[in-house]
């Protein structure tokens, strides 16, 4: 029954790797043609992703919701480091596309 947790860890781990990816290339993409304001969008899903990957890392961390909702042996997994950098690079892209996101207003003539 180990074999399951492991399973969704790193399954979790791996989409938040792509979504990053994903993320990054499309930001990029959108800032190269001015289009700024896209850049508010993917801030947005930014912190749902944050907020997935700190869900997983608080699940499994040694805190007994292992053993509760998956009725594992286990109480903790070993976790890597590439979640919390994951997690610290959501945050920062999370800031820098708040204020590389914002459009000036067009000004209206008199």
């Amino acid at each position: 029954m180990m074999m399951v947790p492991v399973i969704i860890y790193w399954g979790a781990v791996l989409v938040l790797a792509i979504w990053l990816i994903w993320n990054v290339g499309f930001s990029l993409k959108y800032l190269a043609n001015g289009e700024r304001g896209n850049l508010w969008a993917f801030m947005l899903l930014n912190v749902f992703a944050l907020i997935a990957g700190l869900l997983v890392v608080w699940a499994y961390g040694d805190n007994g919701f292992l053993n509760w909702a998956l009725a594992t042996s286990s109480s903790k997994i070993n976790q890597t480091g590439w979640l919390t950098i994951n997690n610290w690079i959501n945050v920062v892209l999370i800031i820098v596309q708040f204020f590389l996101g914002r459009v000036r207003a067009p000004q209206t003539t008199k």
